[in-house]
């Protein structure tokens, strides 16, 4: 009876060992470039330039696979997992550091608009796709990411745009001081962003979806977004202390104001929150609220306001 319930035990452990194998298997040990159309290249880590990618080939982690005009490419994580590149498309797929060779991805998506597909049943963090505006994770089925630059970034102008939205999956959207912890299917949001990142703007572009604010506690602060309502969070270091100050406006699908507050990052318990004026309410010109925020030091308090170029700020990408 003994020997029958230690090999019963036996089989358990290795059931249970071969699936644990196979769930760390999440994509093939290196990435391909397949289905190339037109004009496409990469750069192999440590390379000085260019050269054309070979259709079908591995590639090793690090290399930049760019298309041209008329370039289009497929990204193979595995057989179940891809990234479609389309014309004037640049990123590249790497390794965090720390994980198995073949259970996480990190692709980082300079510019371009890609497909992606992936299978169900993939961890939170097997698939991280990363931009200078906000990045992206806990994929599920289909969803397309677009990033525009603007060849000429300024100053406290909106001169990033990622576009994101989900087709028959589900996934979360996540940047500095935000989350949105779940987009489900057919939602699509557009997040602009200054290239400081002083200045990011949310703006739901379609289905309803939470979005969460980070003031540096372990409770966010949720907000419920409709389609066409938007948030803006601007940032700017305190005068005093050095501190960065985060305030952001909420407004409704109209324009109209629908709350403001503001926080110092790292110190919660300075907040002040408030409803926007009709003066202060967000406008086609891209005017923004202020909130006052006092900072207190070691040597005396001083106030601090959210930054006021985002009152002048402009978007300068075509909506």
């Amino acid at each position: 009876m003994h020997t029958r319930s230690r090999a019963a035990g036996l089989v358990v452990m290795g059931v249970l060992a071969l699936a644990t194998s196979t769930q760390a298997q999440s994509f093939d040990v290196l990435f391909r470039v397949a289905g190339i159309k037109g004009n496409c290249q990469i750069k192999k880590p440590g390379a000085v330039t260019f050269e054309p990618a070979l259709n079908g080939k591995a590639y090793p982690f690090g290399t930049i696979v760019r298309t041209g005009k008329d370039g289009e490419a497929v990204i193979l994580l595995s057989i179940d997992d891809f990234l479609k590149v389309s014309p004037q498309g640049e990123l590249s797929v790497s390794v965090p550091e720390g994980t198995p060779i073949n259970s996480n991805r990190t692709v980082h998506l300079e510019e371009g608009k890609i497909d992606i597909s992936v299978r169900e049943g993939l961890a939170d963090k097997a698939l991280v796709i990363e931009t200078a505006a906000a990045s992206c994770d806990s994929f599920t089925g289909r969803s397309t990411m677009e990033l525009i630059k603007h060849r000429k970034p300024a100053k406290d102008q909106l001169d990033l745009r990622l576009q994101v939205h989900t087709d028959t999956g589900t996934l979360r959207v996540f940047g500095p001081q935000f989350a949105i912890p779940k987009m489900r299917a057919a939602s699509a949001v557009r997040i602009e962003s200054s290239a400081s990142r002083s200045i990011t703007k949310i703006t739901n572009e379609s289905n309803e979806y939470a979005v969460n604010i980070d003031n540096g506690t372990d409770t966010p602060v949720p907000l419920e977004t409709s389609a066409l309502s938007a948030i803006r969070i601007c940032r700017e270091p305190a005068t005093v202390g050095g501190k960065l100050v985060v305030s952001v406006l909420e407004t409704a699908p109209n324009g109209q104001g629908k709350g403001n507050f503001a926080f110092v990052l790292g110190d919660p318990s300075l907040t002040s929150s408030g409803m926007p004026t009709v003066a202060e309410e967000h406008s086609a010109t891209g005017t923004v609220a202020t909130a006052t925020v006092v900072v207190a030091t070691t040597n005396a308090p001083a106030a601090a306001t959210a930054p006021a170029a985002a009152a002048k700020e402009e978007s300068t990408l075509t909506k």
